[in-house]
């Protein structure tokens, strides 16, 4: 594997596990057994920041170790100094990823919210991957604008395998970051007033 190969194939790849990490920790987090950590808690926003920075501390884990055992074994080419872009490209990748995790979750849904995020995602991809058949039913103003919406991952990752890391990168690294910040915001907004009533 290249290094191209490897930024898009390996950062999608750990992105989702990343998504995996954060609903399973606050799936954990979503249990009566987990009260007495959170009653001390100031603020409850402080349960979603831990629960970012420990899916991040397990990706990033994951990602070295997978990282060194390719090259241990000769099957992955980095190019240095080059290779170091990859360090903030998936950083935005997985925080992105650990943050939208939030709000899909059951820890911070309200009367089923999570599932209009999942049903939300889904016609995105479904639209990004079907916009020749919206351009023939007169829908091309959809497509355009699913594609503006999912830009900046699209393009911190096509920019990052060419090994171009110009304003567009940086625009689409940024804007990337700011998506997260939203993510986050509004996953503390459900979770703040909800009252956590579970089911044990």
């Amino acid at each position: 594997m290249d290094q191209a190969q490897f930024i898009t194939v390996a950062g999608v790849g750990l992105g989702a596990i990343c998504l995996l990490t954060a609903l399973l920790l606050t799936g954990r987090a979503n249990r009566a057994s987990f009260y007495p950590f959170a009653a001390r808690l100031p603020r409850r926003s402080e349960l979603l920041a831990a629960v970012v920075i420990g899916s991040l501390a397990l990706t990033a884990v994951i990602a070295f170790l997978m990282a060194e055992a390719a090259l241990l074994q000769h099957k992955l080419t980095l190019d240095f100094p080059s290779a170091l872009w990859i360090i903030p490209t998936w950083l935005a990748v997985w925080l992105f990823m650990a943050a939208l995790a939030l709000p899909l979750s059951s820890l911070a849904s309200r009367d089923g919210s999570h599932m209009v995020g999942y049903v939300l995602i889904t016609a995105l991809l479904v639209a990004n991957d079907r916009r020749s058949f919206l351009e023939e039913r007169r829908l091309g103003w959809l497509g355009r604008a699913v594609t503006a919406i999912l830009w900046p991952m699209a393009t911190l990752l096509a920019q990052a395998s060419a090994g171009i890391h110009g304003r567009s990168y940086l625009v689409a690294l940024v804007l990337t970051a700011v998506y997260a910040g939203i993510l986050f915001g509004l996953a503390t907004a459900l979770l703040e007033h909800k009252d956590l009533l579970w089911p044990e």
